[in-house]
């Protein structure tokens, strides 16, 4: 008969095989600086296989994609000009719910944070963000209505994603963003071309200057739009893969 601690050790290396096995899979990611602070910032990702630094971060575009492999050690943002004790950049890890196929990283100011930062994952993959549509980030603390073409769209306080797809030929649309305890004065009117070769992220911001406004501290007027918009056709053309080079067109 074996010993008995023979028999233990045997037994903890099977019921750990399975996570000893994990398979590493690649998640795309790309990121957007919140703005102009944060993309001066010297910010690298890291994940099972070592870091890249970020590069050509903006605060109205995407940067390139990059392939995160996640395995055993968690993906992470880590601020290169920020050191803990040891010596070692402060990190923030980023969680990327499993459903999502293709993130979209905003990165926001965070002075209480050691590394400066908090994050703040989006599903950015066409299958849920489509070409033509418009996503609203409602981050003021109070309820907002767009109304587009005379529709409304509730607009909750909350940072969920919001989607607008009026579908249809391209032309320019009437649009209104109201408080939605005040329906009959719109903080905002103007004409937006819709066009189904684009897509727009809108974030909405309380306070004279697009800076970040949490639920709990909700500023009135006036409100502004942070708007990040793609362009399909840009994309078939040839956008930078992992690498940093550009994928020829079909």
């Amino acid at each position: 008969m074996k010993p008995i601690h023979t028999l233990i050790r045997l037994l903890a290396i099977t019921l750990a095989a399975p996570f000893l096995c994990l398979p590493l899979h690649a998640i795309p990611v790309s990121v957007l600086a919140w703005d102009d602070g944060i993309a001066g910032m010297r910010l690298a990702l890291g994940d099972a296989k070592g870091s890249s630094v970020i590069e050509s971060m903006h605060p109205s575009k995407r940067t390139r994609i990059y392939q995160l492999t996640a395995g055993e050690k968690p993906l992470v943002v880590q601020a290169l000009d920020k050191k803990d004790p040891e010596g070692k950049p402060y990190c923030n890890e980023i969680k990327i719910p499993e459903a999502v196929k293709q993130a979209l990283l905003v990165i926001l100011p965070d002075a209480k944070a050691p590394t400066g930062v908090r994050l703040y994952v989006l599903d950015d993959d066409t299958a849920s963000f489509a070409w033509g549509s418009t996503r609203f980030i409602n981050t003021t603390g109070r309820e907002l209505v767009f109304e587009y073409e005379k529709k409304p769209l509730a607009l909750p306080a909350s940072w969920n994603p919001v989607q607008a797809d009026p579908g249809g030929k391209t032309r320019n649309m009437e649009v209104k963003f109201f408080f939605h305890d005040e329906p009959v004065r719109a903080f905002y009117s103007g004409i937006w071309e819709y066009n189904s070769e684009l897509r727009m992220l809108v974030f909405l911001v309380g306070g004279d200057n697009p800076q970040l406004v949490s639920g709990d501290d909700p500023r009135s007027e006036p409100i502004s739009l942070k708007m990040i918009p793609e362009d399909r056709r840009l994309v078939k053309k040839g956008a930078p893969d992992a690498a940093g080079k550009a994928k020829a067109s079909k």
